[in-house]
């Protein structure tokens, strides 16, 4: 089977339903209310062992994380690489989800700050085998990662979410880079893009020293460019959003499942972008991940 390690942050989801997202100041009652798995690193690792990949996380969480841990495993997930830390609780990030699907999220890292470079196992990709890393971690520990994955002969995956500056070398180890908008906008440093088209007319105008980029646009789909070739836009097809917590993660897990069984990259974000949407259609970050018979069913229009 394909080989994923994913190292990144693991969250205790807290998420609440409402009418319209409050404005500063003001008080809603929620509607509905669901407590669960999150994290980016959990998320994305889900979202691939959902797939059928083997995937193994690496990261932090606090000592009341064990039916986190039971359902990381139940999943599929090999937390074998998921240590305890002894002066934090697990993350929390506090969802807040409206009725059009649009959220606000506040997220407090807990344990997922504790991470550090010595936690990383000594082998983390090697050829055939990928490493997803994003940003919910310490800046050092996803240098070390992608450093060392590259080293190794793996193929590297950079979700920079949250935006933050990435140093050029940590760039150029990057086989493929995975921003939305904003964060392509931060790590060249530019105002945020307006679309597609703006998104395709500065990765044509700006090379980044990865290897290939694929910038997420949500509704409008993903925008492939590699190197030397002219950017791909991928729309998605049209769903009922319900909620779009977890899009994101859904589609960087499908990416790195595709890359690991040798799929183009072309390909492979299509494949991804068919899954992000398929996961809007459900309430919270992982129930709604979509598995292999799912994304790979035929759409009722044939398609």
């Amino acid at each position: 089977m394909p080989s994923i390690t994913v190292v990144g942050s693991v969250n205790r989801d807290l998420v609440l339903t409402v009418h319209g997202l409050p404005r500063p100041g003001e008080t809603v009652l929620a509607d509905g209310f669901v407590e669960g798995v999150g994290g980016k690193g959990a998320n994305q690792a889900v979202a691939a062992a959902r797939l059928g990949s083997r995937v193994r996380l690496v990261a932090r969480v606090g000592a009341d994380a064990e039916a986190i841990l039971r359902a990381l495993a139940a999943e599929g997930v090999d937390v074998a690489a998921v240590l305890p830390a002894e002066d934090a609780s697990t993350g929390i990030a506090s969802v807040v989800v409206d009725h059009a699907g649009e959220n606000t999220i506040v997220v407090n890292p807990g344990a997922n700050a504790a991470l550090t470079v010595d936690d990383l196992p000594d082998r983390l990709a090697g050829p055939g085998e990928v490493l997803l890393v994003q940003h919910e971690i310490a800046a050092e520990v996803v240098a070390a990662a992608v450093l060392r994955a590259r080293e190794q002969g793996g193929t590297v995956v950079l979700n920079p979410a949250p935006a933050r500056p990435v140093a050029p070398e940590v760039l150029a180890a990057v086989d493929v880079l995975v921003p939305n908008l904003g964060e392509l906008a931060t790590l060249l440093d530019v105002d945020r893009p307006a679309g597609p088209d703006g998104a395709r007319d500065l990765l044509e105008r700006t090379e980044l020293p990865c290897g290939a980029v694929v910038v997420t646009l949500g509704a409008d789909g993903a925008l492939v460019k590699q190197s030397g070739r002219p950017a791909v836009h991928l729309p998605a097809p049209a769903v009922d959003a319900v909620d779009t917590v977890g899009a994101g993660d859904t589609f960087c897990g499908a990416l790195a499942d595709s890359l690991a069984r040798g799929t183009d990259l072309l390909v492979a974000a299509e494949r991804a972008v068919r899954a992000a949407s398929l996961a809007v259609t459900g309430l919270g970050a992982q129930s709604s991940m979509p598995t292999a018979a799912q994304l790979d069913s035929p759409a009722p229009d044939g398609s």
